[in-house]
């Protein structure tokens, strides 16, 4: 696992808990041309930010989706 791949993990297991893996591959493999979420690297931190700022909507409402998008974003 890159080591920004282990970082966003960090910040999202905060939120999402046990499961947040499993969120993040889902959100690299559907919506960032098959990425593998261990493959992150810093130029993807924007895009996944983005998705996960939608995604995670459904789970855990709306501000905390974007607080938790904004906390993926300032990682390097």
């Amino acid at each position: 696992m890159s080591d920004v791949s282990e970082k966003v993990l960090a910040v999202t297991v905060q939120e999402l808990g046990p499961a947040s893996k499993r969120f993040l591959e889902r959100q690299t493999k559907y919506h960032m041309n098959g990425l593998e979420f261990d493959n992150l690297t810093k130029d993807h931190i924007p895009e996944l930010a983005k998705w996960v700022g939608i995604s995670a909507q459904l789970i855990v409402g709306e501000k905390k989706a974007a607080l938790l998008a904004e906390m993926i974003k300032k990682i390097s």
